[in-house]
């Protein structure tokens, strides 16, 4: 048997109450890590402008921006990525993204140095899609 549940603004107490009996039956509970349109749009909302130009221009160019194009007068990108982590893991803290979940961007780059470009991940592509014209119709990509 499968049972999905889904709860829209649940209460902190109907959260921790729920995660508690989750919690409980461990054993035989499997988190649903894939991202959604619902996800995908919340989390997009939920960036600061620099980060969300980021997954706005990645999917506007079929998935890939090179880092060049994201430069404002060839300055650096630093704090533009940063808030991607930090947002996907604010919405983990807050219950509206699951444990788990993976980033939708993949950094190219040599490890070391600046970052060359970022990719959304093939099966992500769609979901960031629908978000961004949802969140901004009048930049559809």
């Amino acid at each position: 048997m499968k049972i999905t549940v889904t709860v829209e603004e649940p209460t902190d107490a109907f959260r921790t109450e729920l995660l508690e009996l989750l919690a409980r039956h461990a054993a035989a509970v499997e988190v649903d890590t894939d991202w959604t349109p619902v996800r995908a749009e919340r989390y997009y909302r939920a960036l600061p402008p620099r980060a969300a130009r980021i997954v706005r221009e990645a999917v506007r160019r079929g998935g890939y921006v090179p880092a060049d194009a994201l430069r404002e007068d060839g300055k650096g990108l630093r704090g533009h990525s940063g808030p991607l982590t930090t947002t996907l893991l604010k919405g983990v803290t807050e219950g509206w993204l699951p444990q788990g979940i993976e980033q939708p961007l993949i950094y190219h780059g040599p490890g070391y140095g600046p970052v060359v470009g970022y990719q959304l991940r093939d099966d992500v592509r769609d979901l960031f899609a629908l978000a961004v014209a949802k969140a901004q119709p009048s930049e559809n990509p």
